[in-house]
Protein backbone atom coordinates (compact mmCIF):
# COMPACT_ATOMS: atom_id res chain seq x y z
CA UNK A 1 0.00 0.00 0.00
CA UNK A 2 2.68 2.35 0.89
CA UNK A 3 4.40 1.82 -2.62
CA UNK A 4 1.14 2.91 -4.56
CA UNK A 5 1.01 6.02 -2.26
CA UNK A 6 4.22 6.95 -2.97
CA UNK A 7 3.62 6.55 -7.13
CA UNK A 8 1.13 8.62 -6.73
CA UNK A 9 3.00 11.55 -5.00
CA UNK A 10 5.31 11.52 -7.72
CA UNK A 11 3.45 13.04 -10.22
CA UNK A 12 2.70 16.00 -7.74
CA UNK A 13 5.99 16.50 -6.74
CA UNK A 14 6.90 17.05 -10.38
CA UNK A 15 4.18 19.21 -11.12
CA UNK A 16 4.93 21.35 -7.97
CA UNK A 17 8.59 21.37 -8.96
CA UNK A 18 7.65 22.96 -12.12
CA UNK A 19 6.05 25.55 -10.23
CA UNK A 20 8.84 26.65 -8.13
CA UNK A 21 10.19 30.02 -8.98
CA UNK A 22 13.38 30.28 -10.64
CA UNK A 23 16.11 31.57 -8.50
CA UNK A 24 17.53 34.93 -9.08
CA UNK A 25 20.36 35.46 -10.91
CA UNK A 26 23.70 36.81 -8.54
CA UNK A 27 26.22 39.28 -9.73
CA UNK A 28 29.44 37.58 -9.98
CA UNK A 29 32.14 38.87 -7.72
CA UNK A 30 35.29 40.45 -10.24
CA UNK A 31 38.75 40.69 -9.00
CA UNK A 32 38.85 44.33 -10.53
CA UNK A 33 37.10 47.22 -10.56
CA UNK A 34 38.59 49.26 -13.38
CA UNK A 35 35.31 51.47 -13.85
CA UNK A 36 32.42 51.57 -10.98
CA UNK A 37 29.09 50.94 -11.87
CA UNK A 38 26.61 53.47 -11.07
CA UNK A 39 23.98 51.07 -10.19
CA UNK A 40 26.04 48.60 -8.53
CA UNK A 41 24.61 50.16 -4.62
CA UNK A 42 23.07 52.99 -3.57
CA UNK A 43 26.09 54.54 -2.31
CA UNK A 44 27.77 54.34 -5.24
CA UNK A 45 25.74 56.79 -6.71
CA UNK A 46 27.19 59.52 -5.02
CA UNK A 47 30.76 58.60 -6.53
CA UNK A 48 31.88 60.36 -9.17
CA UNK A 49 33.12 59.28 -12.81
CA UNK A 50 36.17 59.27 -13.27
CA UNK A 51 37.73 61.40 -16.21
CA UNK A 52 38.52 60.48 -19.65
CA UNK A 53 42.08 60.73 -18.30
CA UNK A 54 42.03 58.16 -15.61
CA UNK A 55 39.47 55.92 -17.72
CA UNK A 56 42.49 55.43 -20.34
CA UNK A 57 44.91 53.57 -17.53
CA UNK A 58 43.94 50.20 -18.32
CA UNK A 59 43.69 47.34 -15.64
CA UNK A 60 46.51 45.60 -16.71
CA UNK A 61 48.63 48.83 -16.87
CA UNK A 62 47.74 49.83 -12.92
CA UNK A 63 48.94 46.13 -11.72
CA UNK A 64 52.18 46.23 -14.04
CA UNK A 65 53.18 49.90 -12.85
CA UNK A 66 52.53 49.26 -8.78
CA UNK A 67 54.45 45.63 -9.16
CA UNK A 68 57.19 47.87 -10.71
CA UNK A 69 57.22 50.42 -8.21
CA UNK A 70 56.90 47.91 -4.90
CA UNK A 71 58.88 45.35 -6.69
CA UNK A 72 62.26 46.95 -4.67
CA UNK A 73 60.60 46.25 -1.37
CA UNK A 74 60.78 42.28 -2.05
CA UNK A 75 62.73 41.37 -5.05
CA UNK A 76 62.40 37.52 -4.82
CA UNK A 77 58.34 37.92 -4.24
CA UNK A 78 55.87 36.08 -6.40
CA UNK A 79 53.39 38.82 -7.01
CA UNK A 80 49.50 37.29 -8.50
CA UNK A 81 48.33 39.60 -10.89
CA UNK A 82 45.36 37.91 -11.40
CA UNK A 83 43.82 38.32 -8.13
CA UNK A 84 44.67 42.24 -7.91
CA UNK A 85 41.80 44.56 -7.53
CA UNK A 86 41.66 48.06 -8.50
CA UNK A 87 39.49 51.00 -7.33
CA UNK A 88 38.53 54.69 -8.38
CA UNK A 89 38.32 57.14 -5.39
CA UNK A 90 36.74 59.77 -7.73
CA UNK A 91 37.20 62.36 -4.75
CA UNK A 92 41.04 61.72 -4.62
CA UNK A 93 41.24 61.09 -8.15
CA UNK A 94 43.30 58.69 -7.99
CA UNK A 95 43.43 54.46 -8.86
CA UNK A 96 44.23 52.42 -5.57
CA UNK A 97 45.78 49.30 -6.81
CA UNK A 98 46.30 46.20 -4.07
CA UNK A 99 48.20 43.28 -5.55
CA UNK A 100 48.41 39.63 -3.29
CA UNK A 101 51.84 38.44 -3.47
CA UNK A 102 54.24 36.07 -0.94
CA UNK A 103 57.77 35.92 -0.05
CA UNK A 104 58.79 32.98 1.72
CA UNK A 105 55.33 31.71 2.57
CA UNK A 106 54.32 35.08 4.52
CA UNK A 107 51.21 36.57 2.48
CA UNK A 108 51.00 40.25 1.94
CA UNK A 109 49.75 43.09 -0.60
CA UNK A 110 51.68 45.37 -2.89
CA UNK A 111 49.36 48.90 -2.47
CA UNK A 112 49.93 51.64 -4.92
CA UNK A 113 47.30 54.82 -5.00
CA UNK A 114 48.33 56.11 -8.88
CA UNK A 115 46.78 59.29 -10.69
CA UNK A 116 48.19 60.86 -13.31
CA UNK A 117 47.69 59.77 -17.00
CA UNK A 118 48.83 56.69 -18.31
CA UNK A 119 51.69 58.53 -20.07
CA UNK A 120 52.44 60.22 -16.81
CA UNK A 121 51.01 58.06 -14.01
CA UNK A 122 51.53 60.06 -10.73
CA UNK A 123 52.36 57.77 -7.70
CA UNK A 124 50.78 59.16 -4.13
CA UNK A 125 51.45 55.94 -2.34
CA UNK A 126 53.51 52.87 -2.80
CA UNK A 127 53.77 49.83 -0.34
CA UNK A 128 53.45 46.90 0.94
CA UNK A 129 51.11 45.77 3.92
CA UNK A 130 49.66 42.49 5.53
CA UNK A 131 46.13 42.14 3.69
CA UNK A 132 44.55 42.63 7.16
CA UNK A 133 45.97 46.61 6.61
CA UNK A 134 44.31 46.93 3.59
CA UNK A 135 40.94 48.98 4.52
CA UNK A 136 42.73 51.07 6.76
CA UNK A 137 45.20 52.39 3.54
CA UNK A 138 42.04 53.18 1.84
CA UNK A 139 40.20 55.51 4.66
CA UNK A 140 43.14 57.12 4.83
CA UNK A 141 43.06 57.65 1.10
CA UNK A 142 39.80 58.57 1.14
CA UNK A 143 40.18 61.13 3.77
CA UNK A 144 42.98 62.48 2.18
CA UNK A 145 45.63 61.35 5.12
CA UNK A 146 48.69 59.72 3.91
CA UNK A 147 52.56 59.83 3.88
CA UNK A 148 53.08 58.45 0.92
CA UNK A 149 54.31 55.19 1.60
CA UNK A 150 52.60 52.04 3.70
Amino acid sequence: MRFRSALVLVPVLVLLAGCAPEPAPSPSPTASTASPSPTSSPTDSATPEPTESATAFATAQLVELCTQKTRSLAPDATYFADMATTEWLGGQSLWFVVIPKTLDGQDSVAVCAIGGTPDAPVFDLEGETLPSGVAEIRDELLAGVHDGES
